[in-house]
């Protein structure tokens, strides 16, 4: 409850109560705010009163209005860099203060899809070794990382990927210099399966990464697509 006989404002008050609430994680990223009349029965106060406070949160970026929704906790913002140098998922989660986290969803030999196999320059029927992982940014399902080695990349299938850095064990284990090739970006909608595993609602707009990737000295190295890096991701192209 707020002190009314306080000589701080009731507003701002609720203010420092709401951000409090939220920096200490007892109301989460994206989680909706009770409606105007229950805040007010809540906390004892009146509906102006309500409305000046989350005008306030709504200007400092902590929540925010949605038409016919309501008001939500605003999720944080992180950035995703598309530069010269390849940078891995578990990269761009440090450059962001997230811990990488992986869950092996796939892991063996396999066909690849004609797209994949063009890109690897494989002959038709060829296996590849496929690592399929669910990435995770502080234990938060962000991204589905679909890899496809050439064969000759076996010994990958002797490793465990579960919250290990496939980049880092290539760099600093095999001396691989790894070079970034074509990317295409597109916009999709998830499909029930996508929407499962990221624990988001269907047809939810995300980034779907398809690219290939070399070693210095210009072999492929692999193909990766990825489907995830929803709303709260900005990119840096430039």
């Amino acid at each position: 409850m707020l002190d009314h006989n306080s000589i701080v404002p009731l507003y701002e008050q609720l203010i420092e109560t709401i951000r409090q609430d939220i920096l200490r994680g007892h109301l989460k990223p994206k989680q909706k705010l009770p409606a105007e009349g229950k805040l007010a029965e809540q906390y004892g106060v009146s509906i102006i009163v309500i409305r000046r406070a989350i005008s306030e949160l709504v200007k400092e970026g902590l929540v925010e209005k949605k038409q016919g929704k309501g008001t939500f906790v605003t999720a944080p913002h992180y950035f995703k860099s598309f530069g010269n140098r390849a940078m891995s998922f578990t990269e761009t989660c440090a450059a962001n203060g997230l811990a990488a986290g992986a869950k092996v969803l796939k892991l063996g030999y396999e066909v690849p899809d004609a797209e994949n196999l063009k890109m690897l320059q494989l002959p038709d029927g060829t296996k590849a070794v496929r690592i399929l992982r669910l990435r995770l940014a502080s234990s938060v399902p962000c991204v589905i990382e679909d890899n496809f080695f050439p064969p000759q990349f076996d010994y990958l299938l002797s490793e465990n990927w579960e919250d290990k850095s496939i980049y880092h064990y290539l760099r600093a284990e095999k001396g691989i210099e790894i070079v970034p090739g074509k990317l295409t970006l597109k916009i999709v909608r998830a499909d029930a399966n996508t929407a499962k595993l990221l624990q988001i609602s269907r047809n939810t707009p995300l980034l779907k990464m398809i690219g290939v990737s070399y070693q210095k000295t210009g072999e492929i190295l692999h193909t990766c697509t990825q489907i995830g890096y929803g709303e709260n991701f900005d990119y840096i192209v430039r």
